[in-house]
């Protein structure tokens, strides 16, 4: 679209395009985070630890990706903001993840995980 067609169009009083619609974004980083969540937290003593960072992973992949939408203000100003949030709250997950994984890889050089199963099913 060249120049004038633009100024045309902004005088001619077509009205601006409607904003995407990010629910349907939003209900699967969110769902993904909320299962990410038990699988980090439990993960230290039921070896689920990666699955949720794998999962997390893609919760941040997957809200990163929307970042240059949020950028270009293709989504309303809630939808925007929560996707922001939801960036955030993955980086911080993922956080979670690695040190769920670094005391899980600690505590493997201890007898924790023998004792743990041992006073489990012994």
């Amino acid at each position: 679209m060249i120049v004038s067609e633009k100024v045309e169009a902004l005088f001619c009083g077509e009205p601006p395009p409607q904003p995407l619609s990010a629910a349907p974004r939003l209900k699967s980083i969110r769902t993904a985070l909320w299962i990410s969540l038990p699988l980090n937290v439990f993960g230290v003593f039921c070896w689920t630890g990666v699955p949720g960072a794998a999962i997390a992973l893609w919760a941040w992949l997957r809200a990163d990706a929307e970042m240059d939408r949020v950028r270009a203000n293709a989504f309303s100003s809630e939808d925007a903001a929560a996707m922001i949030w939801l960036r955030n709250a993955s980086g911080w997950m993922l956080g979670l993840c690695i040190c769920s994984l670094a005391l899980q890889t600690y505590l493997l050089t201890t007898s924790f995980y023998g004792d743990l199963w041992a006073r489990l099913f012994g």
